[in-house]
């Protein structure tokens, strides 16, 4: 646009001579005139579009050249080279320093927490630990909701029970009830809460007692034993087939979580039933017995 002004300003300029001239050249004072006064209004629209349109070229030009020197990076000393390097060094390695420290912050605090927790299962197992001598009343213990294994123990030549009371002295469970040395496990269904036992025996008796699932639990098939024992098993959904057998004179007792009685029998036994499992899952199974027994899920 520019540059076309210009071309316009010097054809007004040129023809503006060339009129004047031939104003100047007629004889007719009116007709020479009026072209020399054409004349000199183009050589002045000329002067004035020419200087314009070179202004604004210019103006044009120094505008690009603004453009292209702010779109043309600044090159970096050497010494603005080496500063600006050395600080993008000093913020790695600040925040790499920090990404460490907050790791080991936060390993330490799992640490700690993990130290915490093995504690306190450490502490609630000790505080599950009973023993004591002849007949006694223990102190009170605390149980989670779920279920909770026995272990007991005794030595001496008379009767050896174990009642499992609540708090307020109630009883919940005949744990044990043999005559003579005792060592077996038993597993009951309990709500959240206080309990104690009540112990009769005429030597050293033992009672622990743990609420975890155990690390040894079975796949679905069989499973062995002797005396009275805690078995945790993995069975699939669907009908079952389930054997027992049993080498004692005796009772044997085989519950299901504490709610589904699958044997109940006194003496030697060997026989199946069919069982159904509404969800595949870990059951835990009490037995009561006083020889050699098998289970089997099929």
């Amino acid at each position: 646009m520019g540059s076309l002004l210009v071309i316009l300003g010097m054809l007004g300029v040129i023809v503006g001579i060339i009129l004047l001239v031939i104003g100047l050249i007629k004889k007719n004072k009116t007709k020479g005139g009026l072209v020399v006064g054409i004349s000199i209004v183009a050589i002045i629209i000329g002067f004035i579009l020419a200087p314009t349109s070179d202004t604004e070229s210019s103006n044009n030009n120094k505008d690009k050249e603004k453009v292209e020197t702010a779109a043309k990076p600044k090159e970096e000393t050497p010494e603005e080279k080496a500063a600006r390097e050395a600080k993008e060094a000093e913020e790695k390695a600040l925040a790499e320093q920090k990404a460490k420290e907050e790791a080991e912050a936060k390993a330490k605090a799992e640490e700690a927490a993990k130290a915490k927790a093995e504690a306190e299962r450490l502490a609630k197992l000790e505080a599950l630990k009973l023993s004591g001598s002849g007949d006694t009343v223990t102190k009170k213990v605390k149980l989670d909701d779920g279920f909770v294994i026995i272990d007991a123990t005794h030595q001496g030549s008379r009767n050896f029970a174990v009642k499992l009371l609540d708090s307020n002295a109630n009883t919940l469970k005949l744990v044990v009830n043999e005559i003579g040395n005792y060592s077996g496990k038993k597993v009951y269904a309990i709500p959240a809460g206080e309990y104690l036992y009540e112990v009769t025996a005429s030597g050293p008796w033992t009672i622990n007692m743990s609420q975890d699932i155990p690390k040894d639990v079975s796949p679905e098939g069989k499973v062995s034993g002797k005396g009275d024992s805690v078995v945790f098993m993995n069975i699939s959904k669907g009908a079952k087939t389930v054997s027992f057998t049993h080498d004692g004179s005796s009772n044997f007792v085989v519950k299901a979580n504490d709610s589904v009685l699958l044997a109940n029998e006194i003496g030697a036994y060997n026989g199946s039933k069919v069982q159904k499992v509404e969800d595949t899952s870990v059951y835990f199974f009490d037995i009561t017995a006083d020889g050699n027994w098998t289970m089997t899920f099929e």
